[in-house]
């Protein structure tokens, strides 16, 4: 009897508990030399099993269990070569993307026919249907598994069909213990058990009570897959792709440069010599016409990453950085020894860049395009709110308890918990929390689902179902069943078409200001921004809030300890804040020396030439490139793996052991000193993954300079921009704030002249209805609808031409936000004729009538602040609103205030208690002081020495900003009221002005009379 070991992972989701690791790992122990991975509907983990078996000496063969798409049953199918993947590749994907129309036994049977696929079924009608439809044979078994259930229908199935048995038992756990797992996960989805019990791991003789087992059939089976050979895309036209490549870059290049010297063209030649030879000329044409579509198309577009190394991509526009006036090194990129494909990263406003997607699925085929998956996994928190609805643990007290629980793995949970002060106050030993934290650190890292990668999509010269299975994503775009790793070794061009925030703000100001004066502004090329004296006072003073990649705490008091000025020092500032850099001590190092208070110096003299440019740091990971190559004497390749084993997605610590090895016996052998090299080679470990790519920074840099540009030049419309695309690193009202803080006036949402979207003119800021909260998008349709057959000339009016459109507590949120001031001023007297007449518009016209609004309106700001800091518990009387009323409506109706900053009202009681403010921190340098404010966004640190938690955050009171410094003490006692709903007050030492004034915290005390718009957290990624 042939023998099938099935093997179940945990892609077989919310049910299998093995990782492919673990399938190989007991594959090798039971020994079943030639393992199948068998999941169900997808083949997710078979790239990942196929190399690890391939690694391990074992012989791997990829299967599927098939479910129909109509009936309530499965066919098991195995590939017995490549063949046969790709007959089940495409299986799969006619299974996902097409269920309706799936003929399902009559395609299988097609696919059998050209002899790449084995089929194991047990029930009766899929069998017959499958002989009906002339399966090819010799490939279909009856399959019996030690289920009794199963092995009864298949016995039955044996006597009508007189087909050979396949013993195929499907290995999903190893113990007994672990099938709870999988009852856990089962109910995580609210699914019942399985229709039959999935098998525990046995050895082969434990089955001989089905008689004689024949394995040695499966050793002549075997898949190759095509791995790490590259399909890259071809052009439609036929020309010859290193000739068109040429063609287009040299014509590119007499474009970009006005006077091209021998250097340009000594480097393109080189590079285009290099590209051709790695046979990446297409890839560089694919990525050609992308960007040329969005040129005809006016779509603004940024090429980055180490892309913009390469004076080839500047020449054909796909970035905009000139890597021979800026020193990029192409190497970084590409080199003669790379064995990997390039990778040019596109951003595009998120609005633009579906138009883009499109473009590419139009030229290419939906065939051959597809978006990439990425695979979502269980994390600490998001196992603990399942796995304790399993335990019938109430949804508030799950919601209390996964707060306190981090963003992290089980396995850095504890180390994480330090970050979070109120876990101290959960007791995760008591039961239930103790069960629950058991059984997710079992799930820990298991996949849950896939989603669409951020912005990776993948174009293929062949049907993708070759290679790889496609199922629609939960918002209906077919994904590729591989992530981006997976993708990548199987040759296939990744090329991510990323949404960017900035660029949709870039996009918009741009449009307004056209529309305003006639003239777009002069921020295209980039260049025309950097030597723009306002533009870089802006950067300079670290006034960058808002402003693309600098406008993070950290970044802006780096910009005002730099006095950044030159496009240069941007992007040597945009690359010394990253974490690799700071942690190590070199970014200090590189400040003190940027400003003449050390000495310069390097640790051996041919450093110079490498290092010159950033004062002996190393910086960048090109600087690491260099000096593994041109001074330690490295092959390229061997620098790239060193740059690939401490960057990011391909860390790996085993192999920056065996490249340190090789580090130091090539530098013994060009005699270089022992301490020389051992301070190296630390300061190359210190990067951790986290040094940056010069060209990659280079190339936010340029849009940095033309957000500055917009910021100092056009504000309105640069704050109406930022707005209207959600901004970037703070909340709203934050940007509210600075608006407020640039000199702009900030007007309400306004029935008569407001769209959804914020606008923009002169000095003034005007919201748009899109912000408020609580009211419905048919009610605004409606608004509009009207407007559109004239003003509303009165609050009668109003309501009686969108009778029947509302509620009265969307028109109170209307009136709270500011949107009938143009009725009356008076808050108070329309929320009280609200009330009074309950909306009736006839009632209320009696009122305009006999003059209600000729009446005393909202007080001046001073008047106000004197009425009181408490909002009145009914709005019953007929009174103008406090300051404190008005700004707290506003923040119910928004989420932000406009009339002032929300803790305007606090301000006599700050001055009452020697509370200082934000502007007057400079004057007491050294001192302790008393400050109060509401904290905008927080950084949550881990420190090196003692491993606690720490954090920064950043205070907002209604004169601008200051930094706080929470050390491991005053963070425990008091880091959980950083995250709080309340403004706080904070008693603390002030810092050094080189340090922006921060305030070390000695004490905080929370104010709960007044609710603040929450903070945010900033990761330590963000620059």
């Amino acid at each position: 009897m042939h023998f099938f070991p099935l093997f179940r992972s945990y892609y077989t989701f919310y049910s299998g508990i093995f990782s492919p690791e673990r399938v190989v790992e007991c594959a090798k122990r039971f020994c079943y030399e030639t393992p199948i991975l068998c999941d169900r509907d997808g083949l997710y983990g078979a790239i990942k099993f196929y190399k690890l078996c391939r690694s391990k000496k074992l012989n791997p063969l990829i299967g599927v269990e098939l479910t129909s798409p109509s009936k309530n049953y499965s066919l098991f199918l195995i590939a017995k070569n490549f063949s046969g993947y790709e007959s089940i590749a495409k299986l799969i994907t006619r299974r996902k993307l097409h269920q309706p129309t799936m003929e399902f036994e009559r395609e299988i049977a097609i696919e059998s026919q050209n002899g790449g696929i084995f089929i194991l079924a047990s029930d009766i009608e899929p069998i017959y249907l499958l002989l009906k439809e002339n399966i090819l044979k010799n490939s279909l078994f009856i399959r019996i598994c030690g289920d009794k259930e199963i092995d009864a229908k298949g016995i039955k199935a044996k006597e009508v069909f007189q087909l050979p048995f396949a013993l195929a038992p499907l290995f999903s756990f190893e113990n007994s213990d672990e099938i709870m797992t999988h009852k856990i996960l089962r109910r995580i989805k609210h699914k019942n058990q399985e229709l039959f019990e999935p098998s525990l791991l046995r050895k082969k003789n434990e089955f001989e009570i089905y008689g004689e087992i024949d394995l040695s059939f499966l050793s002549k089976m075997e898949i190759k897959l095509p791995l790490r050979e590259f399909l890259l895309p071809k052009i439609k036209d036929g020309e010859d792709e290193g000739k068109k490549l040429k063609k287009l870059a040299f014509i590119g290049l007499a474009k970009r440069i006005k006077n091209i010297t021998e250097k340009y063209i000594r480097r393109l030649s080189s590079e285009l010599e290099t590209i051709t030879n790695l046979g990446f000329a297409g890839y560089f044409l694919l990525v050609k016409e992308i960007v040329d579509y969005a040129t005809s198309m006016n779509f603004p577009y940024l090429g980055r990453g180490s892309g913009a190394s390469s004076l080839v991509s500047y020449s054909l526009f796909l970035t905009h950085v000139d890597p021979v006036k800026h020193n990029l090194y192409f190497e970084r990129f590409l080199n003669p020894e790379r064995k990997n494909l390039p990778d040019i990263d596109l951003d595009f406003s998120s609005v633009d860049r579906d138009f883009v997607i499109d473009e590419v699925i139009r030229k290419y085929g939906e065939d051959y395009v597809s978006m990439i998956s990425t695979h979502n996994t269980f994390s600490a928190r998001s196992a603990f709110r399942e796995v304790a609805k399993t335990f019938s643990i109430e949804e508030e007290e799950i919601s209390i308890v996964a707060d306190a629980i981090p963003h992290t793995s089980y396995n850095n949970l504890k180390k994480a918990m330090t970050l979070k002060p109120q876990a101290k106050k959960i007791n995760f030993r008591e039961k239930p929390f103790s069960d629950v934290f058991k059984n997710i650190k079992k799930i820990d890292g298991f996949p849950r689902h896939l989603s669409v990668h951020c912005g990776g999509i993948v174009v293929s010269p062949i049907p993708l179902n070759k290679r790889t299975p496609l199922e629609r994503s939960a918002k209906g775009v077919p994904i590729t069943q591989y992530d981006m790793f997976d993708i990548e070794d199987l040759g296939l061009v990744k090329i991510d078409l990323l949404g960017n925030r900035s660029l949709a703000l870039l996009t918009e100001a741009v449009a307004t200001i056209k529309e305003e004066t006639g003239t777009p502004p002069p921020i295209f090329p980039p260049e025309k921004t950097f030597e723009d004296k306002n533009t870089v006072k802006t950067i300079s003073s670290g006034e960058t809030m808002g402003c693309f990649y600098i406008e993070s705490p950290a970044m802006r008091q780096l910009l005002k300890r730099l006095k950044t000025k030159t496009f240069d020092e941007l992007t040597v500032a945009s690359s010394i804040i990253r974490p690799g850099v700071a942690e190590s001590g070199m970014m200090e190092t590189y400040i003190r020396r940027a400003k003449g208070e050390e000495e310069v110096k390097y640790l051996h003299p041919q450093l110079n030439e490498i290092l010159s440019e950033t004062f002996g740091v190393m910086v960048y990971q090109e600087d690491v490139l260099r000096v593994v190559n041109e001074f330690i004497g490295l092959s390229l390749s061997e620098a790239d793996l060193i740059r690939r084993a401490m960057s990011g997605k391909y860390r790996c610590i085993s192999e920056m052991e065996k490249l340190g090895k090789k580090f130091f016996i090539k530098g013994r052998e060009k005699n270089i000193n022992e301490t020389v090299l051992s301070e190296l080679w630390e300061q190359i470990r210190s990067f951790a993954g986290y040094a940056f790519c010069k060209a990659h920074s280079a190339s936010f840099a340029q849009l940095s300079f033309q957000c500055a540009y917009l910021k100092t030049h056009y504000k309105s419309h640069f704050f109406s921009a930022l707005i209207n695309n959600c901004g970037g690193f703070y909340p709203t009202s934050a940007y509210i704030e600075e608006a407020r803080r640039c000199g702009l006036k900030i007007l309400p949402p306004d029935i008569n002249l407001s769209e959804d979207t914020f606008r923009g003119k002169n000095d003034e800021l005007r919201c748009g209805f899109f912000v408020l909260k609580g009211v419905r998008r048919k009610l605004l349709e409606r608004l509009y609808e009207e407007r559109g057959e004239g003003n509303f000339a009165s609050f009668s009016d109003f309501l009686s031409r969108l009778k029947g459109s509302y509620t009265l507590s969307e028109i109170e949120k209307l009136i709270f936000a500011g949107s009938l001031d143009s009725f009356s001023s008076n808050r108070g007297h329309l929320l009280y004729l609200l009330q009074k007449t309950g909306g009736n518009f006839k009632e209320i016209k009696n009122f305009e009538k006999e003059g209600f609004f000729s009446r005393k309106v909202i007080p001046s700001l001073p008047k106000a602040l004197q009425l009181g800091h408490f909002a009145r518990i009914t709005l019953k009387e007929d009174k103008p609103l406090t300051l404190s009323e008005l700004l707290e409506g506003e923040k119910f109706a928004l989420g932000f205030c406009v009339t002032a900053h929300p803790l305007t009202p606090l301000i006599p009681f700050a001055l009452n208690r020697e509370i200082l403010f934000s502007k007057d921190v400079k004057n007491y340098e050294g001192k302790k002081i008393k400050i109060f404010g509401q904290v905008i966004t927080y950084k949550k640190i881990v420190t090196k020495k003692s491993s606690e938690g720490m954090a920064f955050a950043t205070l907002e009171d209604p004169y601008g900003l200051t930094e706080l410094v929470f050390f491991p003490s005053s963070y425990s006692r008091y880091g959980s009221l950083i995250f709080g709903e309340f403004p706080i007050i904070v008693t603390g030492v002030v810092g050094k002005e080189g340090e922006g004034f921060p305030v070390t915290v000695d004490s905080v005390e929370s104010m709960p009379f007044i609710k603040v718009p929450k903070a945010i957290e900033y990761n330590k990624m963000s620059a």
